[in-house]
């Protein structure tokens, strides 16, 4: 298909690293045991104008200032409607919103609390899974029965529908995610409906029934604002990225098959770099610079206390702020200014490759671990290393793309081999 171009296909000229975590970083870990957060799961996080960060959790909304001043806002001590908060935006006037599991949406200017819900509003379900602010401060809210565009005035609802607005009928009303670019193209990320583009006269939908698109479902969408790409992630495709026009644009694919942690991407943000940063299901934290190269971290590697990451924001300051499931609040920021030990360079030779490779790690001996994975992931091969040069005979494995991943006690590489017989 014509708007498809997958990395996958260019493996036999490529070689991607899962860069190594230096030394010199730093992290910072909030949970239950030493911060008032209610909850070991942040399910969202939001940045407020004076770089103060919102943290919805599945038992309440925290709000963590710069001086390190907390506050816990409950439905017992604020109008909170509900203590299970899915998602979180801040608008230009510095009001948050707040989407709840099943109580609607709430807003909060600092003072009052407003609960929009479906019976108040034409919020078409209570259940909010993602909140969008664009350019012109309207709020885009995504429930299980369609898009919601609050616009200050006005409820314009998208859906499956003759009636949805602008007569632009989509191909589900369970929508999932959102993210608006400054011209008005809307992409619209749906549970089991494809991927949508809209504009004021418009919808085009891309799934793997009609396109042979990578995935009906997306976890997170975003822009980038420099080149107006789109990034999507995927609960089984992996990370997507789309240039050029997006009614026909080419399609990029990180997943398993180049090496890729994972194939199961919860959530994505940018950061001023405008690299990518993706939240896994069991891989933990990964980003993606604009060449494409990819770097892991995880609880192995480095301060992330739990690998299930399922929100992750890009503050002004630099930091990087990662929301678990079970290991609470993660904020990690790379060191500047500090002497940093230095990476050794790993090559791996012949590539494509037939029966051995040889592996050779420069900066003085050191003692590796190695294991090889199928596009699958499935650990194929496993063995050590010892020193500046070591073989490893690749009789037992099968033809195709394989991720050999080297491992010691401070830096971790992946390189893709090819095989073939």
């Amino acid at each position: 298909m014509n708007h498809v171009l997958c990395l996958r296909g260019m493996a036999a000229g490529l070689v991607f690293l899962l860069s190594a975590i230096l030394c010199a970083q730093t992290w910072q870990v909030f949970d239950m045991d030493n911060s008032p957060l209610p909850s070991t799961t942040v399910n969202a996080l939001a940045e407020d104008p004076e770089g103060g960060i919102w943290i919805g959790t599945d038992w309440g909304l925290c709000h963590l200032d710069g001086g390190g001043n907390w506050e816990v806002f409950q439905v017992g001590n604020s109008g909170i409607s509900s203590n299970d908060v899915r998602s979180l935006a801040v608008d230009a006037l510095g009001r948050l919103w707040i989407g709840t599991l099943s109580e609607g949406v709430v807003v909060w200017d600092g003072e009052d609390w407003t609960v929009y819900t479906n019976s108040n509003s034409s919020l078409p379900e209570n259940g909010i899974r993602d909140l969008f602010i664009d350019h012109r401060d309207w709020i885009w809210i995504t429930t299980s029965g369609g898009l919601a565009c609050f616009t200050g005035t006005s409820w314009n609802i998208y859906d499956d529908t003759a009636s949805s607005f602008g007569g632009l009928v989509c191909n589900t009303n369970n929508m999932r995610t959102v993210a608006v670019r400054p011209d008005g193209l809307v992409c619209l990320g749906t549970f089991n409906g494809g991927l949508h583009y809209l504009t004021e006269t418009n919808v085009l939908f891309l799934t793997s029934f009609n396109d042979g698109f990578f995935d009906n479902t997306a976890n997170d969408v975003l822009f980038d604002p420099v080149s107006g790409d789109r990034w999507v992630g995927t609960p089984s495709a992996g990370l997507l990225r789309q240039q050029g026009p997006a009614f026909g644009g080419s399609w990029f694919q990180w997943n398993g098959s180049i090496g890729f942690p994972s194939n199961s991407v919860n959530c994505i943000d940018m950061d001023a770099n405008r690299s990518v940063w993706s939240g896994s299901q069991i891989f933990g934290l990964v980003s993606v610079d604009q060449l494409g190269q990819f770097t892991q971290y995880t609880t192995t590697n480095s301060g992330l206390p739990d690998n299930e990451v399922v929100s992750v924001l890009s503050a002004a300051d630099g930091s990087i702020w990662a929301g678990t499931v079970y290991g609470g609040l993660a904020r990690y920021r790379a060191a500047t200014g500090l002497a940093e030990i230095q990476r050794p360079s790993v090559s791996v030779y012949p590539n494509p490759c037939v029966d051995r490779v040889q592996v050779q790690v420069g900066g003085g001996a050191v003692n590796w671990e190695w294991s090889l994975c199928d596009t699958q992931g499935k650990l194929v091969q496993q063995g050590n290393g010892v020193g500046p040069m070591f073989g490893i005979d690749l009789l037992p494995t099968a033809n195709g793309i394989h991720a050999l991943r080297l491992m010691n006690k401070d830096f971790v590489e992946t390189i893709v081999l090819l095989i073939g017989k």
